[in-house]
């Protein structure tokens, strides 16, 4: 009898332990379709304003689709590219700016001009030596005219210097480091109003070497240019492409920046003269970065700026929605949106305006996403006082200030290090900043804009023209 019980017993626990296990299944179950349920519930409840929110979206990104081929840094411009007309317009507009630059130094007089600058090579208080790397770029028979980089490059760099009065505080030479320098005829053309500096290649076993990539043929240029310029007294060094094309307001903005962000600041509303801390010393700031490189997503610096900016926007945004209504009863548009003296009613406006300002948000940064950070840098360019200097990057040299007390170690380093093509300059540049725990800057807006059409180290056209052509400022 007791084992009868016994065995019972056992029945009965184990059909209790299977109903447990199947109730442990069925109630998360049961949970997720009720939550499917009341959430279909709301969503089928709020459709209306649903339906209206997906239509502004949808509205939005076809008015950004509309005029997506004037937005070539934006997020849709991949969807209406055209390498013939984008090749067209870079030629049109770089025809036009050498015509310019042609026209300016024929009002120069050649001979007075080159003195004025070797007799400022001479000086010991030079604020800047301007060396512009420069090889003769041999195009192909598809491109009928000159490209004239470099012409357009030294005529802007002039006018800016006289338009501010500086032409006795700087020092620009060309550094030609063609294969043949006797062939960079547009070189050579400039040699009478500018100083000009060529590397001789007799004395450079390496020279032409079919073992020389051209990664470590840049980076020996690059050295040359260098040396180059370490050799006259000068505050900085500026060292630029030979397609660094400077902006009208180059000059005075490097000079706003260096004085009040460089050798000075304002600590406790004095402006104080900053001393050099060996520990963490300027290594050089960048004067140029792609409009195509600096979207949000490159740099931890670039997404903050895109939060921030976003937050401004839809802040602002609300902000004047609330004004423009001067809290008057919205219950038709949002319950709950109006002033009232009772706490409830208060309670109720604060969430409502939290969920509107929300809304606005991820409406606001899908925008700004979307139609991409450059032409949010624009606004910046407006005055000197909105420029700044950010986090730097590690990549591109088109337009480096260097400090010259950072040069010796960098030069040292750079004739010990072989560039390649998983290791290019700018890389390299970027080791030796870390290794030496050195600073870099990065000015935004682009103080220098890259109009290379035509690569000189991969000896092609780039493929996107439109960087070329809607450029933020050439004149």
């Amino acid at each position: 009898m007791s084992k009868m019980m016994t065995d019972y017993a056992n029945r009965t626990n184990t059909i209790r332990l299977r109903r447990n296990k199947y109730q442990s299944i069925k109630i998360p179950i049961r949970c997720a379709v009720s939550t499917t349920q009341i959430l279909a519930r709301k969503l089928w409840h709020h459709r209306n304003r649903i339906g209206k929110i997906l239509l502004l979206y949808l509205l939005t990104i076809l008015c950004l689709y509309a005029v997506r081929c004037q937005l070539p840094y934006s997020k849709l411009y991949k969807y209406c590219s055209n390498d013939a007309i984008s090749f067209a317009a870079v030629k049109e507009v770089n025809d036009q700016r050498l015509l310019e630059a042609r026209e300016y130094l024929s009002t120069l007089d050649a001979s007075k001009t080159k003195i004025q600058y070797l007799q400022n090579g001479d000086s010991n208080k030079l604020r800047y030596v301007i060396g512009v790397v420069s090889v003769a770029r041999r195009t192909d028979v598809t491109y009928k005219g000159q490209l004239g980089y470099l012409t357009q490059v030294m005529s802007k760099l002039h006018k800016v210097t006289v338009d501010n009065g500086a032409t006795s505080d700087i020092f620009p030479f060309i550094c030609n480091v063609d294969s043949n320098p006797g062939n960079h005829a547009e070189a050579l053309e400039l040699g009478t109003f500018f100083p000009n500096v060529t590397k001789s290649y007799s004395e450079n076993v390496s020279a032409g070497h079919p073992t020389i990539t051209s990664r470590e043929q840049e980076k020996q240029d690059y050295v040359f240019c260098l040396e180059t310029a370490l050799k006259y007294k000068s505050d900085y060094v500026i060292l630029i492409q030979d397609d660094a094309y400077p902006t009208e307001s180059f000059y005075e903005v490097l000079e706003h920046l260096l004085k009040t962000k460089v050798e000075t600041q304002i600590q406790r509303g004095e402006r104080v003269t900053m001393v050099t801390n060996n520990e963490r010393r300027l290594g050089w700031i960048k004067l140029n970065i792609p409009n195509s490189a600096t979207n949000y997503h490159r740099n931890w610096f670039f997404f903050i700026q895109w939060i921030c900016l976003t937050a401004v926007i839809a802040g602002i945004s609300c902000l004047i929605f609330h004004l423009c209504k001067e809290c008057k009863p919205l219950k038709s548009v949002h319950p709950g949106l109006y002033c009232s003296s009772t706490d409830k009613r208060k309670r109720t406006g604060y969430i409502s305006s939290s969920l509107m300002l929300l809304k606005t948000f991820v409406y606001v940064l899908l925008v700004v996403w979307i139609i991409g950070r450059p032409y949010y840098m624009k606004l910046r360019a407006t005055s000197p006082y909105f420029y700044a200097l950010e986090p730097g990057t590690s990549c591109c040299l088109v337009a480096v200030l260097y400090q010259p007390s950072t040069l010796p170690g960098l030069i040292n380093y750079l004739q010990k290090t072989t560039c390649t093509k998983q290791l290019p300059l700018d890389f390299a540049l970027d080791r030796y900043r870390i290794e030496k725990n050195l600073k870099q800057y990065l000015v935004t807006p682009n103080l220098f804009n890259h109009i290379g059409f035509y690569s000189a180290l991969n000896k092609r056209f780039n493929r996107n023209g439109a960087e070329f052509v809607h450029m933020f400022d050439s004149s």
